[in-house]
């Protein structure tokens, strides 16, 4: 890329096999959810060892309907990362129940069994585990932390399509639902996007009718047995999704060789630090995290004027106008607030080329040392 060119901050590769599959979909005329969206839950299905999966709307309608589908509402609370994207703490508040923030690990980025059961209480439904971005939270100490409580877990795995968790498990496996998400900031995409797997049968039936205006039947009569709403996906975005699917681990290996790269060049480098959980395996590198030593807005900013796209991480849930007004007097969550101003995400997509990720390291660090 030449030298005055904008690098950005992601960028979802699109080739002519999206082009041929969407053409293909146009020319049946059938755009609603069809045997494309059929087709791509049997592969993602695959891909997870045979779990149950749903094809929805997007990544925020898997976490919705999944919380539903496990009787999240009124009267419980729902455990979620201090620092990451409220789309589960918003889904929680939707259905009329409490988000309640758990502070992070700063190496993984995750919640922790120690950090979820500090504010687990009798009315506790389900705890959200986030693997941030694509780094494998410890969903199996949780799990084993929640299951004997008989609190549900969900792993929230929307940047972890294709990765595995630490001990080896496909990402979206290990909770009784996994939820992901195929936004185009994703290393597979259908545009806009999301799928809820479960192995547990009557969960998989409940999310396929809350997805569908809660049908329970077909005809004439009394088919509605349940309030859902239309979280379907069409074939369209589906047919996108199944030609990314078949690209997943080639852009797993991609990014992981970038981020390889970006290592190598801020290794050492005052000020900069790369968090620790990248070193798990198992992991998407869905997108690179940062930690600086001081505020990152303003680094963020200088390097937008140098023409690179930086952006911000994720969210501290605990500074969030809806968040507060629900919960003034919250817990504090340092961690997960620390995080929220002093991380930086950087440049990371398929077609990144190895002199983009040299010019974004240099400067950083010249904005750094500025």
């Amino acid at each position: 890329m030449d030298e005055d060119r904008t690098i950005p901050l992601a960028r979802p590769y699109v080739g002519s096999e999206e082009m041929d599959a969407v053409r293909r979909v146009l020319s049946s005329r059938h755009l609603a959810q069809g045997p494309e969206t059929a087709a791509l839950e049997a592969e993602v299905a695959a891909l997870l060892d045979g779990t149950g999966v749903v094809a929805v709307s997007s990544g925020g309608a898997a976490l919705l309907v999944a919380l539903a589908a496990l009787d999240v509402g009124p009267g419980t609370e729902v455990v979620v990362p201090s620092f990451t994207f409220p789309a589960a703490a918003q889904a929680a508040f939707f259905l009329g129940a409490v988000a309640v923030p758990a502070d992070v690990d700063e190496g993984t980025m995750g919640v922790t069994p120690a950090s979820v059961e500090r504010v687990l209480t009798s009315r506790t439904r389900a705890v959200v585990v986030v693997h941030a971005f694509g780094i494998p939270a410890d969903i199996e100490g949780v799990v084993a932390l929640c299951r004997p409580r008989h609190i549900a877990v969900v792993e929230d795995a929307a940047c972890s399509l294709g990765g595995r968790t630490w001990t080896g498990a496909p990402s979206g496996t290990l909770g009784d639902v996994g939820c992901f998400s195929l936004h185009p900031r994703k290393p597979a995409t259908s545009g806009e996007g999301g799928l809820v797997a479960t192995a547990d049968s009557a969960i998989l039936g409940r999310v396929k009718r809350l997805r569908d205006y809660g049908r329970t039947g077909a005809g004439s009569g009394d088919v509605f047995g349940d309030v859902g709403m239309n979280f379907r996906m069409a074939d369209v975005p589906a047919s996108i999704g199944r030609v990314q699917l078949g690209r997943l681990a080639r852009s797993i290996r991609l990014r992981a060789a970038l981020v390889e790269r970006y290592r190598v060049r801020l290794a050492d480098r005052p000020g900069i630090a790369i968090p620790a959980g990248y070193a798990r395996p198992g992991q998407t590198f869905q997108t690179l995290v940062v930690r600086l030593d001081r505020p990152a807005d303003a680094v963020r900013r200088a390097m937008a004027d140098d023409g690179i796209q930086a952006g911000v991480a994720a969210h501290a849930l605990t500074q969030q106008t809806f968040w507060r007004q629900r919960c003034p007097d919250g817990p504090a969550c340092p961690v997960g607030e620390a995080l929220a101003t002093t991380t930086l995400a950087l440049p990371l997509f398929d077609e990144l080329t190895r002199s983009e990720v040299d010019r974004v390291a240099d400067r950083l660090v010249a904005r750094l040392a500025g």
